[in-house]
């Protein structure tokens, strides 16, 4: 007789959703990771550009643009905001959450195996 158990097949199926889930959460950190990248980039050069304007104008508040110049320097200054690809990483890894829960549940009811 073989060693095989009735939740063979169960467990086989689990571990390649598992896999899928890990798959599809390692690509949504990638994403995230490149977004970063390209915002960090996006923002240095703005405060590159900002600082450069300002040091041009500093001298003279009198100058055209003096103040907007100077709102734009301090603004600059903030951090840069990763809001959006943070939001993204979120719905793609609860994405692959609810995806790999419900091939789980649909293999429990394939094989007669209780899923909570």
């Amino acid at each position: 007789m073989p060693d095989e158990y009735p939740f063979d097949p169960f467990l086989t199926g689990k571990a390649a959703a598992e896999t899928r889930r890990q798959e599809a959460i390692r690509e949504a950190h990638e994403v995230f990771g490149r977004a970063y990248l390209v915002e960090k980039a996006r923002h240095a050069a703005a405060s590159e550009r900002a600082s450069a304007r300002w040091d041009t104008l500093k001298m003279d508040p009198k100058a055209e643009r003096y103040e907007e110049a100077w709102r734009a320097f301090q603004l600059a200054k903030q951090p840069p905001n990763h809001n959006k690809a943070r939001a993204e990483l979120d719905r793609a890894i609860k994405a692959a959450d609810e995806a790999y829960h419900a091939e789980l549940a649909c293999l429990g009811q394939e094989h007669s195996v209780q899923v909570s």
